[in-house]
């Protein structure tokens, strides 16, 4: 079995970092006992507007490229698929916003886990890829630890259940898309994330505000703003960039499902620091939780690393 290369392990280990970072920094920022910023929506607009900076850090060819090819003769993404990814990324933010609200967290919780067997789901429907049965295991042990540590009681209604159904499916599309784009043209993440980042901004900062309203009850003009906050909410945007870089690097490199499952050590870790930093009580069912899943990805890390080096075996063999 080959081992993760350093480059690929510096993927991983930047989202680790960014995403981790940015959830305390907003927990402080949007938490009732912080800063109570809670306008989620337009926060997405502004982390959006922020990550445009990325466009301007783009080799001279890919600047120059036009519809049809680019300057160095790679195939340029066709306005409709840009468009349709940018909807399919907007109906993900949205629902899961909503979700928020409609349901309870215990249910907000076990509705993510449903992204890993979606993304398996829609994964083998459209591109008629399988997942192994060592595979399948590792998956299940992951949600299990996954679900004891995050999903402490549960209650449902039917347009809770509709809207974080919608969640489910959107989000694991964009996932899978912005795997298939990259590697269908041939463009880089940063590429990718500097045509989307525009159209995402525009769009969550024009229906953002509107939707806050309806989820807080207040307009984000109402909201009292300090020098704390405000760095609070620099802060936030500048995480926003390095966290959508390096999401976006490590579906590209990998793909959309080994991002769901191994990015749940994330929120082993977030258990961890939020009792570090904001001393929330850690259950035992988070430490058992967290160490069934930490194991289960480990396995699945195993699995996934000597699948691939089978298939690179194989691939040998047939141009022998």
């Amino acid at each position: 079995m080959a081992p993760m290369s350093s480059a690929d392990a510096m993927k991983w280990l930047s989202n680790f970092v960014s995403s981790v970072a940015i959830v305390m920094v907003n927990k402080q920022l949007m938490g009732s006992q912080g800063y109570a910023f809670q306008y989620a929506t337009t926060l997405c607009g502004l982390h959006f507007l922020c990550t445009m900076s990325v466009k301007f850090f783009k080799p001279q060819a890919a600047k120059a490229a036009v519809v049809g090819k680019s300057a160095d003769g790679v195939k340029e993404l066709p306005r409709a698929k840009l468009l349709a990814f940018v909807g399919v990324a907007m109906t993900s933010i949205v629902s899961l916003n909503l979700s928020l609200m409609l349901n309870h967290v215990g249910f907000y919780q076990l509705a993510k886990l449903l992204q890993i067997p979606t993304v398996c789901l829609l994964e083998m429907v459209f591109f008629g890829r399988k997942v192994s049965a060592k595979m399948a295991q590792a998956i299940a042990v992951v949600m299990f630890g996954v679900g004891v540590a995050t999903v402490q009681e549960t209650s449902m209604n039917f347009w809770g259940t509709v809207v974080a159904l919608i969640g489910v499916l959107a989000t694991s599309a964009q996932q899978i898309l912005v795997s298939k784009l990259q590697s269908e043209y041939a463009i880089s993440s940063n590429d990718l994330l500097g045509r989307t980042a525009p159209l995402m901004a525009a769009a969550m900062l024009t229906i953002g505000p509107f939707l806050d309203q309806l989820l807080t009850g207040s307009f984000i003009t109402e909201y009292y703003w300090s020098t704390e906050s405000a760095t609070f909410l620099i802060a936030s945007c500048l995480l926003a960039i390095w966290v959508n870089i390096s999401q976006y690097m490590c579906i590209g490199t990998f793909s959309a499902l080994s991002f769901q499952v191994i990015g749940h050590v994330k929120t082993v870790f977030i258990f961890f620091f939020g009792w570090l930093i904001f001393s929330i009580p850690i259950t035992i069912n988070n430490v058992l939780g967290g160490s069934i899943a930490i194991g289960g990805i480990t396995y699945y890390s195993h699995v996934a690393s000597a699948e691939k080096e089978r298939e690179k075996v194989a691939a040998r063999g047939v141009g022998v």
